[in-house]
């Protein structure tokens, strides 16, 4: 029996979405992922021109920024580049560290 074009393009849609997930898994992981993993930067200034020419980590997308914060986590001061796929319309954190940003 031949299998329906339904049945396919469910299972197509259920590859597709569990590939979406695993690829979100790994970009927290990466670089800039958590406040853990900041990404090392020497000024302010260059959070945003680092996180708009990221490529979503889902779709490849353009990023556009939401808001540019400071935040505390632990004994950490980061800078959070909130931002959102033009594309896919995801929302993520990209997490940024100052040399000498710890708090005493």
């Amino acid at each position: 029996m031949a299998t329906r074009k339904r049945t396919l393009r469910r299972a197509n849609d259920r590859a597709v979405m569990k590939l979406a997930k695993d690829l979100e898994r790994l970009f927290l992981l990466s670089p800039g992922g958590a406040p853990e993993r900041a990404i090392a930067i020497t000024s302010p200034a260059e959070v945003e021109v680092i996180a708009r020419s990221m490529p979503c980590p889902v779709c490849q997308g353009e990023l556009r920024i939401d808001e540019h914060a400071a935040e505390v986590h632990g004994a950490t001061r980061v800078r959070v580049a909130r931002v959102t796929c033009l594309i896919c319309r995801r929302n993520r954190s990209i997490y940024f560290a100052l040399p000498g940003a710890t708090l005493s």
